[in-house]
């Protein structure tokens, strides 16, 4: 039997940076959505048992560098007859961008598996495969808007109580995330969130969140990528909000109530910063 699923973006809407843990990762904390820009998995059988993963993106790796063939080797320790399966991955979240399309393709391979399968994991034993694979990857497991800790393992759902429009913004500019969590100081991070914070009176919502929103890895990354600090800046001038990054970058977002408005300012932005720009949504459940 066949099977489609699609594998959700992600945007980090805050993100505090806690501190160094001895096993070498970073202690985090932040609020996290899943966003309506999406992969496509597409699952077919083949009769050799092997798992064949092909992509429309020649870039990528289609093998254990992709966390998609490392879930499938999880799940096939335990399947038991015909498991032989091809995996096509259609390319739509962008690579290198903190927006977690490489951990969201991995835990949309784990819910397909179980299914393909019919190895019929509970959601927790899905949780802790996750977690082995890679930090972002249990949010994705679990769905919807959620607060994550540790070094992403630890996933509380969250309700959120806006639902409108997100304008992302694509630089074509690799960052690596090892060296911006290097170029991290503590002492970048609390005036990270004083920079939130500045802003009183009353504001329409989505201004308001952008007004809350911070990310403790935006001046890190801008020391390793200093264009990314320019197009931030010269975007928040031109659109007369605040602009902020996801994860450890490149991705740059800000919000909208309306999606008129979102499209509007997409358009200028594309046109005027010649970046590719996306608008989605929040997506209240993976």
């Amino acid at each position: 039997m066949g099977l489609v699923v699609r594998a959700p973006a992600k945007i980090n809407w805050t993100l505090r940076v806690l501190g160094r843990r001895e096993d070498g990762y970073h202690e985090i904390e932040s609020l996290v959505l899943a966003v309506t820009l999406y992969d496509e998995l597409a699952f077919s059988p083949r009769g050799d048992g092997r798992f064949v993963l092909t992509c429309d993106d020649p870039g990528l790796p289609t093998d254990d560098g992709n966390l998609i063939c490392r879930a499938a080797a999880v799940m096939a320790s335990e399947a038991s007859g015909q498991v032989g399966l091809n995996c096509r991955l259609t390319k739509r979240i962008p690579v290198g961008g903190g927006l977690g399309g490489g951990s969201s393709d991995g835990a949309a391979a784990l819910m397909a598996l179980n299914r393909l399968w019919s190895l019929d994991w509970p959601k927790e034993r899905l949780m802790a495969a996750a977690a082995r694979l890679g930090s972002d990857v249990p949010f994705f497991i679990a769905g919807g808007p959620a607060v994550i800790r540790g070094r992403g393992e630890r996933v509380e759902p969250a309700r959120l109580a806006w639902h409108g429009w997100i304008v992302l913004m694509l630089p074509d500019l690799a960052v690596s995330t090892a060296e911006v969590y290097r170029a991290w100081r503590a002492e970048q991070a609390a005036a990270a969130v004083r920079e939130a914070a500045i802003g009183n009176g009353p504001v329409p919502p989505a201004v308001g969140w952008m007004k809350r929103a911070y990310n403790m890895l935006e001046q890190p990354a801008m020391a390793v990528c200093p264009a990314v600090g320019k197009l931030m800046a010269r975007a928040a001038e031109l659109l007369g909000r605040p602009v902020r990054m996801s994860g450890s970058g490149s991705t740059l977002f800000t919000a909208y109530d309306t999606e008129i408005e979102a499209r509007q300012w997409s358009t200028i932005i594309s046109r005027e910063l010649q970046l590719r720009t996306y608008v989605v949504q929040p997506v209240e459940h993976t």
